[in-house]
C-alpha cells in the first residue's frame, strides 16, 4: 500500500490504515523516544501518540504532515514526562534532556538517525544469511574478522568478501555514495 492510500484509509477511519502506519513508524518512534526516556515510558508515549493520530485522523492530508506530527508529539510527550515532578531524574539529567529536546537541530539529527537506522534494519533483512551473520557479528557483537571466520567456519578472506558485499548492498540500497559515511553511522547505532 502506498503512502497516499495509507493516508486515505486513515482519514476514512479504516483501522487497517492506522495499523499500517503504526507498523511503519512504531519502531522508529520507540528508538527516538527511548533516547530521552526509559523503554516502558517510550512505549506508553508512542501508544498515546497513535491514539492522538486516530482522534485527529481527518486532519492529515499527507504523509509528511503525519510524520511531522508523530515526531513532534513524541518529542513533546517526552519533554512533558521529564517535567513531571514524579519523574525519577536528577536535575542535571533533566536539564540535559530538556536542552536536547528544545534544540530543534539536535532533535532533527535524532530523527534522521532514527530513520536511517530503520532503513538499515530493513535492508539488513534483505541480505543473504551469511552477510546478515557477518553484519551482526561485526556491528552487534563487535567481533574481529578472525573470530567471525572461526565461528562461521570460513576463511578471513571470505569474511572480508561477505563484509564488502554487505556494505556495497547497503550503500547502494540506502543511496549513500561513500562507504565511509555508512561505516561511520553503523557502529553508533548499535552501541
Amino acid at each position: 500500500m502506498n503512502h497516499s492510500q495509507l493516508i486515505d484509509n486513515l482519514r476514512k477511519g479504516k483501522e487497517e490504515g492506522l495499523t499500517a502506519i503504526y507498523r511503519l513508524y512504531k519502531r522508529s518512534l520507540l528508538y527516538f523516544s527511548s533516547q530521552f526516556v526509559d523503554r516502558e515510558t517510550a512505549e506508553e508515549i508512542v501508544s498515546d501518540t497513535f491514539v492522538k493520530v486516530w482522534r485527529l485522523r481527518a486532519d492529515f492530508d499527507s504523509m509528511q504532515k503525519l510524520k511531522a506530527f508523530l515526531y513532534i508529539s513524541t518529542k513533546n510527550a517526552c519533554l512533558n514526562h521529564l517535567r513531571r515532578p514524579q519523574a525519577k531524574w536528577n536535575i542535571e539529567e533533566i536539564e540535559r534532556w530538556k536542552e536536547d529536546l528544545f534544540e530543534d537541530a539536535e532533535v532533527f539529527v535524532k530523527i534522521v538517525q532514527t530513520e536511517l537506522l530503520e532503513q538499515i534494519y530493513k535492508e539488513v533483512g534483505r541480505l543473504s544469511v551469511k552477510q546478515r551473520e557477518v553484519f551482526n557479528m561485526t556491528y552487534l557483537e563487535d567481533m574481529t574478522v578472525e573470530e567471525i571466520g572461526k565461528k562461521l567456519k570460513i576463511s578471513p578472506t571470505a569474511v572480508y568478501v561477505h563484509r564488502s558485499r554487505m556494505i556495497a548492498l547497503l550503500r547502494s540500497s540506502l543511496k549513500i555514495k561513500d562507504a565511509f559515511y555508512l561505516l561511520f553511522f553503523l557502529p553508533q547505532f548499535f552501541v
